[in-house]
């Protein structure tokens, strides 16, 4: 069934968003009229949740409107925890949410004291939240929903509080494992910078005196001298404009594919990547089945949150295959993106009716080895590190002395 977002005018003169599944647009509409809401602008949505028909700009300008209002994800799973844990004692929703925001930032607290006035005014929680997609994405809103539903709000907040707090560590792992050889790059641009801008003019001058031709390496070092120092603000455009064309074309469905694809194949980084996805759509798929969201809508919610298109594309695939019938392990092993671990653990589990358990247990395996990958990520690359910067120093300082162990040769003009 497609899915949509809309924006929305409701009785009291309020924009608000949310998406929903719907046979047609007309459904929809209809369904909004119910609830007293006016229609604004409605979209049909990809797999992935991205918006159909979006050119280059309208996703551009989409995603500057969702960093306005984007809540760190932090932020969410602190709120959360503290949420679920106020619901267990007893206190009422509405008056948790007037509690919590009170230690929020702006953004958020705008968000959770509305989500509270929504809730006063005869809203549920579910329906509330899905208007706030920047903070609250598909899969919460799908479980707060499964949760009303089952009369089991305080639990189902506690799994996702726990379920936000592992992918919250498995983000930090990650981006750990980046800001080592990220800090040693920068650390050697800047040296290189350095070392351009002051050592080579130096000795730029000094054989000057000489008068005679300097060899090859040492005029390419003082020619990427002349460069940094005379045109510094043109090579820092460059670089500037290097980085801005980047992320313009990250808006561009096939080249952000393309990037998705091949960063999976980068040596340690590569892998650490891969385990976290499959870390990550098999706690998603567990949590999701376990607090009872058919397994069509669990996948596509999975595709949307794995955060790679490659991925994404495969889980679109496995979606259709589901829709004829067949069998999620055996949908996820035609894909030949998931480890056998995976797709037996899901076999099994289909025997036995326990997917849920043993996808949980999946994530926890591939976490474990990220964790155990990032530990150890340091001596892996260390050696690399060294031999790289090694490397460029070592060249640097032959091109700039190769003219003294030329001296004779420099000063006979030889």
């Amino acid at each position: 069934m497609p899915r949509y977002s809309y924006k929305v005018r409701d009785a009291q003169n309020r924009i608000l968003v949310g998406q929903a599944d719907a046979a047609t647009v007309d459904e929809l509409i209809d369904r909004l009229a119910e609830k007293e809401l006016v229609p604004v602008v409605i979209d049909e949505l990809n797999f992935d949740g991205s918006k159909k028909g979006q050119s280059i700009f309208e996703k551009i300008n989409e995603s500057l409107l969702k960093a306005q209002n984007k809540v760190p994800y932090k932020s969410v799973v602190f709120f959360t925890r503290q949420l679920a844990t106020m619901v267990e004692a007893g206190v009422p929703l509405a008056q948790a949410l007037s509690q919590l925001a009170e230690a929020e930032k702006p953004v958020f607290k705008r968000i959770i004291l509305q989500v509270a006035e929504d809730i006063s005014m005869g809203s549920t929680f579910s329906d509330a939240i899905s208007r706030h997609p920047g903070a609250f994405n598909n899969m919460y809103c799908s479980i707060v929903r499964s949760g009303e539903v089952s009369g089991a709000l305080d639990e189902v907040l506690d799994q996702i509080a726990t379920y936000m707090e592992n992918v919250e560590a498995m983000r930090q792992k990650v981006k750990g494992a980046m800001r080592y050889p990220v800090f040693i790059a920068g650390f050697v641009t800047l040296m290189m910078i350095g070392i351009l801008w002051k050592l080579v003019p130096t000795f730029e001058s000094m054989y000057g005196s000489f008068n005679a031709k300097l060899p090859g390496p040492t005029l390419f070092l003082i020619a990427c001298s002349h460069v940094i120092r005379e045109q510094f603000l043109i090579v820092a455009g460059i670089a500037v404009t290097l980085i801005v064309t980047f992320m313009f074309l990250m808006n561009v469905d096939s080249f952000k594919a393309f990037v998705h694809k091949y960063i999976l194949y980068f040596p340690v980084f590569g892998m650490i990547l891969r385990k976290n996805i499959w870390a990550n759509f098999s706690r998603t798929m567990a949590l999701l089945m376990h607090s009872g969201t058919p397994i069509l809508q669990a996948t596509e919610i999975a595709g949307a949150v794995v955060g790679n298109k490659i991925y994404s594309a495969s889980l679109e695939r496995v979606y259709n295959s589901l829709k004829t019938g067949m069998l999620l392990s055996q949908s996820l092993k035609e894909t030949g993106l998931f480890p056998v671990l995976i797709t037996q653990l899901v076999a099994t589990g289909e025997e036995s009716g326990k997917v849920d358990a043993l996808l949980r247990k999946a994530a926890e395996f591939y976490e474990r080895e990220i964790r155990v990958t990032v530990e150890s990520l340091a001596a892996i690359i260390e050696p690399f590190m060294i031999i790289i910067l090694g490397g460029l120093v070592g060249g640097i300082l032959i091109a700039l002395y190769l003219p003294i162990f030329m001296i004779g040769k420099l000063i006979t003009g030889q």
